[in-house]
């Protein structure tokens, strides 16, 4: 391999350290239940040659195999072989840290440890590796991923905001609930529906619209999930959700990755990204502008790590809706085309989805999508990852590589046909 992504060379760019991929998720859902599995194994295809991955699961040899035949991958890989639930990957790590240390010493380089979402424990098990810290404190974490928090740091720095307010959940109190009715039918007076969204909620979770007939029903949910506090907010007419990503190094620098895409459901739950000709410049360069805006006072007030910014674009506006203050699901997929396009040449345009099948093993999925499988050499290709639940639930994620937009919808469609009618 030659050039270095910009997100890798950001973790380092130093051949003397080594980069050990721990690519948990479960760090960021502390309230997590049987929907959140791990996807550790994201970093698999991520990872160069001389890059440690680490698995909270195992390792599906089928994969990996499959992985290094096509000169993507690494070799270095340490599996904690645990079940779907439990302890995070760090705390794995912190309990028993000997696995990677044997594996760090052998490759002889000063260990970089990037996770997923940086906490107290992601901190720990850095220490307990000897390894720098690419990522926040926990502190700063959590500041940054909070929803009112970011919003409010959006209207000191003078940014334009979507209208709304932070609703404090007392269900205790028996006037808590005609207090959120009062403000959601403030909304509704200007807007048909209005949106509810957790601070601390992530995937989806937490996360409603209403026009006020389902509120009470809403209003029990919501309690019942632990949220303590919400943004109620008009839901705009939506035109686009680009997600602006950056990373400010181990010294504070800062990079600006790039724009892509969001793909969502109901307008509101990520489900996939599309990274093809991105928005009009006009449109790049107001949330670029404003995006650097953020990203210069979080480097200032001392955090580290990627992060990604979600917008909306609608008729009232752009506007910063979210922070993701941690690795994007998509930037393991950035990682992942850029080593592609080391082995191919351009990737004109690539989209990333969540996709399921009837659980099955990685062989079997294989011939399921032969005829539009990723072989290293086809322009138009289906490049399967996060595959660790495939054959407990059959969901997995891919990433489609097209020349253009209409050999992607044929792709999409055909994988669909292939996949979905096994269900």
């Amino acid at each position: 391999m030659t050039d270095l992504h910009p997100i890798r060379t950001t973790i380092s760019d130093n051949k003397d350290e080594l980069v050990v991929y721990a690519a948990d998720n479960f760090s960021q859902f502390p309230r997590r239940d049987a929907a959140v599995t791990s996807k550790c194994d994201r970093a698999l295809a991520s990872a160069r040659a001389d890059d440690l991955v680490v698995l909270r699961g195992e390792l599906d040899q089928d994969y990996h195999r499959w992985l290094r035949s096509h000169s993507l991958g690494t070799d270095h890989v340490v599996a904690y072989n645990m079940p779907p639930s439990g302890e995070t990957l760090s705390e794995l790590i912190v309990a028993n840290p000997q696995p990677v240390q044997k594996k760090i010493s052998e490759m002889g380089k000063k260990p970089v440890y990037a996770p997923w979402f940086s906490m107290q424990m992601e901190a720990a098990a850095a220490e307990a590796l000897g390894a720098d810290l690419f990522g926040a404190t926990e502190s700063d974490t959590l500041k940054h991923n909070d929803k009112a928090t970011f919003k409010a740091l959006c209207q000191e720095l003078k940014v334009p905001v979507v209208d709304g307010v932070a609703f404090t959940m007392q269900p205790e109190n028996s006037d808590n609930f005609q207090q959120m009715k009062s403000l959601v039918e403030r909304y509704r007076s200007t807007h048909d529906t209005v949106i509810l969204r957790g601070t601390l909620g992530e995937a989806g979770m937490s996360l409603y619209k209403t026009r006020g007939d389902d509120l009470a029903e809403l209003y029990q949910t919501i309690a019942g999930s632990g949220e303590r506090v919400v943004l109620i907010e008009p839901f705009l007419n939506v035109t686009s959700t680009p997600n602006d990503q950056w990373v400010v190094d181990r010294d504070g620098k800062i990079t600006h990755i790039g724009m892509i895409e969001q793909v969502c459901e109901r307008g509101m739950v990520h489900v996939g990204s599309l990274k093809g000709d991105g928005p009009a410049p006009q449109v790049f360069d107001a949330i670029k502008q404003t995006s650097l805006k953020i990203i210069t006072e979080m480097a200032e007030s001392g955090y580290r790590g990627m992060t990604g910014f979600d917008y909306i674009v609608a008729d009232e506006g752009i506007f910063p809706v979210e922070n993701n203050a941690r690795f994007n699901g998509s930037s393991y997929v950035n990682l992942i085309v850029h080593n592609i396009e080391e082995l191919m040449g351009p990737v004109p345009l690539w989209k990333f989805i969540k996709i399921k099948t009837a659980p099955c093993t990685f062989v079997e999925l294989r011939k399921r999508i032969d005829s539009v499988l990723y072989d290293g050499s086809k322009s138009n290709s289906v490049f399967p990852f996060n595959c660790e639940d495939l054959s407990r639930t059959g969901s997995f994620a891919v990433v489609l590589l097209a020349e253009d937009m209409d050999q992607l919808h044929m792709l999409e469609t055909s994988l669909k046909e292939l996949v979905v009618k096994r269900d």
